[in-house]
């Protein structure tokens, strides 16, 4: 008799135990959720909508370079629904004394996370939209782009197509060659800008017009402003102040007195500049698939989207596409900043069109394992 509670002693033991261990396990696991949902979900949703953005463009351009009609659509709102579900429980055998220990089953736990996202996607068309990619670039978007970006010549050469006469064209004809004034323009504005002796500054009472302070205090700098004023045929007498203000405007007819006039591109010149040099497999040049592109003119020289039979390894972005891979290789700097100023640019159109009202019937998906 003494034997037998001996034997069942530790078999209540163990139970109690199992018990407190699965308990404190469910407790210790019964943590707040939110802010760690937050943590790995918002950047996995960044990532995926950056990297997605960056495909449908370039997906485009390989469509524009075939003459076929690309589209887009736009992430307009994602929701995501969070459960959680736990469990716990023991199952515990109890037979004879002399077989307890072996008739113990151990305890058990467990979590289920669910998330269930909601994604709504506005078809990116319309006559606003239209609009905001043919028509030419505003020159505040100019000026700001021209203040933010640390290469500022790459934004006159991208976004400029003639100043004050002096062109810049998509496409070479007729065997002419690139205008050299233009490369100085843009050197010197671009210098003058590093140097912080060049600020677009908006005209108070006039929105959307602009001028250009110069600050040409010192004498490196005056012969720099003396140039670029000879260059666009802009009196040198008229502006011999330590500081200058030379206004700016949009201008499809070249030089105006006593003023900068500047053409710009549109979104639609742009793609239609990077499209040209997406390579293709021979096989569709040889079965005339593809558009035929006039020489490229000074931008488009430096820009190729390359085309492999085979998954890249170093690619920024990549998208497959009758049965072979275009891209852009992540090492090709020239490349990748013009498609990240092109992209920049697009957003905008995009943002703009949709304030005014998707002009398409905005597609949800829930998502559900």
């Amino acid at each position: 008799m003494e034997l037998r509670k001996t034997a069942r002693k530790p078999a209540r033991c163990y139970l109690r135990l199992a018990c407190a261990i699965s308990i404190g396990l469910l407790m210790s696991n019964c943590t707040m959720v939110g802010p760690k949902a937050i943590s790995t979900g918002r950047l996995a949703y960044n990532e995926a909508i950056a990297e997605t953005n960056n495909q449908q463009m370039l997906m485009v351009l390989v469509h524009d370079r075939s003459e076929a009609q690309g589209s887009m659509l736009a992430v307009a709102s994602v929701t995501a629904n969070v459960s959680i579900r736990s469990s716990a429980g023991i199952e515990a055998g109890f037979g004879g004394d002399s077989s307890f220990e072996g008739n113990l089953v151990p305890f058990s736990g467990g979590f289920i996370y669910e998330e269930n996202p909601t994604i709504s996607y506005t078809p990116v068309a319309g006559e606003s939209y239209l609009r905001q990619l043919t028509r030419p670039i505003p020159l505040q978007m100019l000026a700001q782009l021209t203040r933010a970006m640390t290469d500022s010549a790459s934004v006159f050469i991208a976004m400029i197509s003639s100043v004050n006469g002096i062109y810049n064209p998509d496409f070479m004809c007729c065997d002419e060659g690139d205008d050299p004034r233009f490369d100085r323009f843009v050197t010197i504005m671009s210098e003058l800008t590093r140097a912080h002796r060049l600020h677009w500054v908006e005209d108070s009472n006039h929105k959307g017009q602009f001028s250009i302070v110069i600050d040409q205090s010192t004498s490196g700098h005056a012969t720099m402003v003396s140039e670029l004023l000879q260059l666009l045929g802009l009196s040198s007498q008229e502006y011999r102040e330590p500081r200058i203000v030379i206004p700016v405007r949009m201008s499809l007819n070249g030089a105006q007195e006593g003023v900068i006039g500047v053409t710009t591109r549109s979104i639609f010149d742009m793609v239609e500049v990077l499209a040209a040099r997406v390579q293709v497999p021979q096989r569709d040049t040889d079965n005339g698939v593809v558009a035929d592109y006039p020489p490229p003119g000074r931008l488009g020289r430096g820009l190729s989207i390359r085309y492999s039979d085979e998954e890249p390894p170093h690619a920024y972005v990549k998208v497959n596409h009758r049965g072979g891979w275009f891209y852009i290789d992540e090492r090709d700097v020239p490349t990748k900043r013009y498609f990240r100023l092109l992209g920049s640019l697009w957003s905008v159109a995009i943002a703009s069109s949709a304030a005014e009202g998707p002009a398409a019937p905005i597609l949800t998906v829930p998502v559900s394992k």
